[in-house]
């Protein structure tokens, strides 16, 4: 597939970088790469997103936005034009556009858990 506009998702856990290349639009998945980190964040980071340009090289790099979430991931978000989004606010978000009638999600990390709640306001037909 062919893009001209690239979203780039990456979650620096305590034990692994997650990154993700999506097709704005579509919302395709385009590119994939899970990796442990062995306590050097930054370095995997910047190992993976050389890669991901490299594979969208003809995608100018002012048509890359950049989401970064995760417990390593705020002293990252400046040094590579990244939003940072806190990883309840990634999670909830996505579970609402991808999956509305989920009632609750349970993440496991690498050294926590979350679990979060989806519960029907009963004054109204919203979450």
């Amino acid at each position: 597939m062919k893009t001209q506009h690239l979203m780039l998702g990456i979650d620096v856990g305590s034990t692994t970088v997650k990154l993700v290349a999506i097709e704005p639009n579509s919302k395709a998945i385009l590119w994939s790469k899970y990796q442990r980190h062995e306590t050097k964040q930054p370095e995997v980071v910047k190992e993976l997103l050389q890669q991901v340009t490299q594979h969208f090289s003809a995608v100018p790099q002012d048509a890359i936005q950049i989401f970064i979430t995760g417990s390593g991931a705020g002293p990252i978000a400046p040094h590579i034009r990244a939003k940072f989004v806190q990883e309840v606010n990634a999670v909830t978000l996505a579970v609402e556009a991808l999956h509305p009638d989920v009632g609750s999600v349970i993440e496991l990390g690498g050294q926590d858990a979350k679990i979060i709640i989806f519960k029907q306001r009963e004054d109204s037909d919203h979450k």
